[in-house]
């Protein structure tokens, strides 16, 4: 590799907070000149964009210690541009600090940043209606309020449910609280 240890393990932490933590002031051009490297910008760019690439794999399939082992090995045994035995190991050195990290910020983008921040109901019973049958029915009246962090707003989602769909609702809710219990056992 072009990169001794202590910088290559520089590039990637620089990479991944661009890529993964839209740090933009990780470009090419100060991450070449912070190294040192010594070829040309176009040189390190190209370098940069393997390594990109090669952390990109990484996170995608979120590799386990054993795959990205392997992951590595395919990349040292490559006829054009092979990783070292050096690279390997700060490829991995990197990953195991690293990938919870790396995780959370895409599990984070993924799901958006939006939380139910409030919930409220009353109960309202028809007084009027156009069938005598739906007079005196009772009608849940529900509001959330979903706030999303990045833009510091609430968005309001009010419905109406009687009350075959309300139990509907329970019921999704109750199987949630399960599968949130498998996981916390």
């Amino acid at each position: 590799s072009a990169l001794e240890a202590k910088s290559l393990l520089g590039v990637l932490n620089g990479l991944s907070r661009r890529l993964y933590f839209d740090d933009e002031s990780m470009s090419d051009e100060f991450l070449h000149e912070q190294i040192g490297f010594e070829g040309s910008l176009e040189e390190f760019s190209a370098l940069a964009k393997r390594y990109e690439g090669l952390l990109s794999a990484m996170a995608a399939a979120n590799m386990e210690f054993s795959q990205l082992q392997a992951f590595l090995s395919s990349q040292m045994k490559r006829r054009e541009n092979p990783l070292t035995e050096q690279d390997s190991a700060v490829f991995q050195k990197f990953w195991k600090t690293q990938k919870p990290k790396i995780h959370e910020s895409l599990v984070r983008r993924s799901c958006g940043d939006s939380r139910l921040a409030e919930v409220s109901w009353r109960i309202d019973v028809k007084s009027k209606a156009r069938h005598v049958d739906q007079i005196n029915q009772p009608t849940a009246i529900v509001e959330f309020q979903i706030e999303s962090a990045a833009e510091k707003q609430r968005e309001i989602l009010c419905f109406e449910m009687d009350e075959e769909h309300s139990k509907e609702m329970l019921q999704q809710v109750q199987d949630i609280q399960k599968c949130i219990a498998q996981f916390t056992k």
